[in-house]
């Protein structure tokens, strides 16, 4: 390390890598500084027993494909499309429920999607209809909200751009079920249908805020979902190599321990961990932090620290979720796994509210009551990761079912787990637990403990209904610290999207404040 720099970014995930590149190719430098043994956070793999595992990512939007999606314009600027491949992974989702019958397959595509479900459910033909088309006018609301467009896009958009806004403006405050609500009434099989991996964003659709659901749905049910090959490491490992190649560092196995500030309480540096017992200091007007604001704070001075987490007071952490990897000796699709991502909705849920039921059933040991899990077969794909694609499964969790367990505790509640899961996808597909050659388990401690999130929230603060239009639901990257700017989740929105987006607002804050 230099004594000093024109930037640090505290942590190396997609946020603060996101900021770190930016800022790089703009000229500054840059020192990025990670506590654990690799970069990535949350976008990263393992590999156990000649596997590679991905630790987070089933699918994401591919650049130029979201609505509205600021991927696209990052990895543009960047000059990441040679480096990092995006894979289609075709069809939506498949979603299989005891209610249902016969499974539904969702397409990809707002038409084809209205077509297969008018099909199975003719008497909601005419409110699937307009409910799809809400979501893709909320698309093209956003798009045209968030990214700059020449005369003749604005020309062309002109007869429908006040419907699109009105579509936003209409349900600005309103929540998943009351937009659900609205277009289906009672009938709770099509919802669940519609938002059977709820788990991804929430497990209560009364809280969620339906405009975070329709963007973040609407761009998977447009564009497709997509997988990056090789897994999310490769995009981690992109950001760096772009740092480095424009001079900057990239330190892992360096933990920040304290943020240094100056007489006028601005960031000037930080303390580094570098070893059992050494501690260097690190200057730089400019801090750009990936980790949690509940994690800067004991970094901070004692009397800046309730100023500078005023602001947060108050917002609710998002979900946090189980995975469970398994290795397999033969493809899936040979034991009869037919889509990509598979949600399995258990006999007892009935209606969208029951997902509430879902995180607490990992409280105690498996009792025959099986929570909503998406299952994702890399195997379908080209995925990067191994001959034989491992089968991934997650759901919804929440720290308080891990805690008070010693460690012996710990291991036998995961394993009972793991062992309830394997058995529900034999149920399923019959052949797969003989197939089975190994398996991990990642629960909400995990995620507290390697993210060093609170709660272990995966995707910063729950996408709530805003409590009014003035304040609205997203945050800032900018702190009560002058100089010290959030780049992760943790200003906005949670997801690969999210967390990029808010590294680039980090990045464009930082150099108007270095002038």
């Amino acid at each position: 390390m230099q004594e000093r720099y024109d930037a640090i970014v505290i942590g190396a995930g997609l946020g603060g890598l996101t900021g770190g590149a930016l800022l790089a190719r703009a000229g500054y430098q840059v020192l990025v500084l990670e506590k654990n043994a690799q970069v990535g956070g949350a976008a990263t793999c393992f590999e156990r027993d000649g596997q590679r595992f991905e630790v987070s990512l089933h699918e994401t939007t591919a650049p130029g494909t979201g609505v509205a999606d600021p991927k696209a314009q990052i990895i543009r600027a960047l000059g990441l499309e040679d480096r990092v491949e995006f894979v289609p992974v075709g069809d939506f989702q498949e979603v299989r429920s005891p209610a249902l019958g016969t499974p539904v397959l969702l397409p990809q595509g707002l038409d084809k999607v209205d077509a297969v479900l008018a099909a199975r459910f003719p008497g909601q033909a005419e409110a699937i209809t307009r409910f799809l088309v809400q979501i893709g006018r909320t698309q093209e609301a956003m798009a045209a909200l968030s990214e700059r467009h020449d005369s003749q896009w604005w020309l062309g958009h002109a007869a429908d751009l006040p419907l699109d806004l009105w579509a936003v403006m209409r349900d600005m405050r309103h929540s998943l079920s009351d937009v659900m609500g609205r277009y289906f009434g009672d009938d709770e099989l099509i919802k669940l249908v519609l938002a059977a991996n709820l788990p991804y964003y929430s497990d209560d659709p009364d809280r969620l805020w339906w405009l975070a659901y329709a963007v973040a749905q609407g761009g998977y049910l447009t564009g497709g979902g997509h997988y990056i090959k090789g897994g999310s490491a490769k995009l981690s490992e992109a950001l760096v190599e772009v740092i480095r190649e424009a001079g900057g560092a990239v330190l892992t196995g360096h933990e920040v321990t304290r943020i240094v500030t100056g007489a006028e309480g601005q960031a000037t540096g930080v303390q580094v961990k570098t070893g059992p017992r050494a501690v260097t200091e690190v200057a730089a007007p400019v801090i750009l932090s990936n980790a949690a604001p509940a994690a800067l704070e004991g970094m901070l001075p004692e009397a800046q620290r309730a100023g500078f987490l005023e602001p947060f007071a108050g917002k609710p952490l998002s979900i946090s979720l189980f995975t469970v990897n398994f290795a397999l000796s033969r493809p899936a699709a040979e034991l009869g796994v037919n889509a990509y991502s598979t949600v399995l909705l258990p006999e007892w849920m009935e209606t969208l509210d029951d997902f509430r039921a879902a995180a607490p059933l990992l409280g105690a040991a498996p009792a025959g009551r099986m929570p909503p899990m998406v299952v994702v077969d890399y195997g379908q794909i080209d995925s990067g990761l191994g001959p034989v694609g491992p089968v991934s499964v997650t759901g919804v969790d929440r720290l308080e079912n891990w805690e008070g367990l010693d460690e012996a505790a710990y291991a036998a509640r995961k394993a009972e787990w793991v062992a309830a899961i394997r058995d529900r996808l034999e149920a399923e597909w019959p052949g797969f637990a003989a197939a089975v050659t190994g398996s991990d388990m990642a629960t909400a401690r995990t995620m507290r403990d390697y993210l060093g999130t609170p709660g272990g929230a995966v995707y910063g603060f729950a996408p709530e209904v805003p409590k009014s239009l003035v304040t609205g639901p997203g945050g800032t990257v900018r702190t009560a610290v002058p100089g010290l700017f959030l780049a992760s989740a943790w200003a906005g929105f949670g997801g690969f999207s999210g967390a990029m987006g808010a590294g680039a607002m980090a990045a464009r804050a930082a150099i108007r404040a270095l002038g």
